[in-house]
C-alpha cells in the first residue's frame, strides 16, 4: 500500500508541475490575474506534492530506538505546514486582486487564459480523483490533502473559466479581479479542512465511531471465551490506528489459552482495520473483582458469568 501512494504522490508531483508552469505562462501572457493567482496556488500546491511525497516515506518508516511508536505523525505534522503554507496563498491572492481591481488593469488575451483554465480543470480534476482513491485505500493523510489542493484547484479553474467567458463577452474587467478574491476564499476553508484533521491526529483523537463500532463487534464475536473488557482506547497516527483495551479472563484459564484468545482478537481487527497495533492488557477475574465500580463499568462485555460476578462484587 505504501508504493501505490508513493506512486500517486510522485503523480501529483509531477501533474502539479506541469499545470503551475502553463498556468504561470498563460497568466502572465494574458494579463489574468485570476490564472496567475490559480498559478500561485498551483504552485503551492507544487511544494505541497513534494512534502506529501517526502511525508509518505517518513512515515512508512518502522519504528526505531527514537521512535517505538513509528513516523506516523510526521504525516500529520507536515499537513499543518500545508495548512499554513495555503492560508499564506490566500492572503497573497487577495492582495493582488485587489491591487489590479483599483487599477483596472485589462485582460489582453481571454482566449489564452480560457484554453489555460479548461485543461486545468480537466487534468487537475482526474488527478484528484485518482489521488482520493489511493488515499482511501492506503489511509494516507498526506495524500488526501494532496488530492483537496489540487481538487480546489481544478475547481476554482472552473469558476475562472466561466468568470473569463463572461469577461470576454461582456468586457467587465472587474470580473477577473472577483474571481481572485473568489479563489482566495475557497482556499482559505480548504486549509482549515486540513489543519482540522491534522490536528485530530496530533491530538490523539479517537477513531470514527464507525471504526470502533467494528472493534466492539469483533469483541462480542469471542464474548464467550472472556468475562468482560473494559478501558477501550483508540487513536490515529497518520496512515496507522492504534487500539489498547483490558480482558478479564477465568482465573482457571491458562497463559497460553489467553495468549491464543489475544492473538484471535488482535488478528479479527487487524483484518478489518488494517495497519493496525493492538494492546490487549489481560486480567485475571480475581483482580477484576477488586476494581472499583468505576473500571468495573467502564465498557462491559463477555459471558453471563461475567454479568453474573459484576452484580455479586456490587
Amino acid at each position: 500500500m505504501h508504493r501505490d501512494a508513493e506512486r500517486a504522490a510522485i503523480l501529483s508531483v509531477a501533474v502539479t508541475a506541469l499545470l503551475t508552469g502553463m498556468e504561470f505562462a498563460a497568466g502572465f501572457w494574458s494579463g489574468a490575474i485570476s490564472v496567475v493567482a490559480n498559478g500561485v496556488q498551483s504552485a503551492i500546491d507544487l511544494l505541497s506534492a513534494l512534502t506529501a511525497w517526502f511525508a509518505i516515506r517518513q512515515g512508512a518508516k518502522p519504528p526505531d530506538a527514537d521512535h517505538h511508536y513509528g513516523h506516523g505523525k510526521f504525516e500529520s505534522l507536515l499537513t499543518v505546514v500545508q495548512a499554513l503554507m495555503i492560508w499564506a496563498t490566500s492572503l497573497l491572492i487577495a492582495l493582488e486582486a485587489v491591487q489590479k481591481w483599483r487599477a483596472n488593469l485589462p485582460v489582453l488575451h481571454p482566449p489564452v487564459a480560457l484554453a489555460a483554465m479548461a485543461f486545468s480543470v480537466v487534468l487537475g480534476g482526474l488527478t484528484a480523483r485518482y489521488l482520493f482513491a489511493v488515499a482511501a485505500r492506503t489511509g494516507s493523510l498526506a495524500l488526501q490533502a494532496d488530492a483537496y489542493h489540487l481538487l480546489a484547484d481544478a475547481s476554482a479553474a472552473a469558476g475562472i473559466f466561466v468568470g473569463l467567458a463572461v469577461l470576454a463577452v461582456t468586457g467587465w474587467q472587474f470580473v477577473d479581479s472577483l474571481l481572485a478574491l473568489i479563489l482566495a476564499v475557497l482556499i482559505l476553508r480548504s486549509g482549515w479542512q486540513l489543519m482540522r484533521q491534522a490536528m485530530a491526529h496530533l491530538l490523539d483523537t479517537a477513531l470514527p465511531p464507525e471504526e470502533v463500532a467494528i472493534i466492539e463487534g469483533i469483541l462480542h464475536t469471542h464474548a464467550d471465551q472472556f468475562l468482560n473488557a473494559h478501558r477501550l482506547r483508540t487513536r490515529r497516527a497518520g496512515n496507522r490506528r492504534y487500539v489498547d483495551l483490558h480482558l478479564v479472563v477465568p482465573d482457571a484459564m491458562t497463559v497460553e489459552e489467553a495468549h491464543r484468545l489475544c492473538d484471535a482478537i488482535e488478528a479479527d481487527i487487524r483484518k478489518a482495520l488494517p495497519d493496525t497495533d493492538v494492546t490487549i492488557h489481560v486480567e485475571p477475574e480475581s483482580a477484576f473483582r477488586q476494581q472499583g465500580v468505576e473500571d468495573r463499568t467502564a465498557f462491559i462485555l463477555g459471558r453471563r458469568e461475567g454479568k453474573d460476578t459484576e452484580q455479586k462484587s456490587r
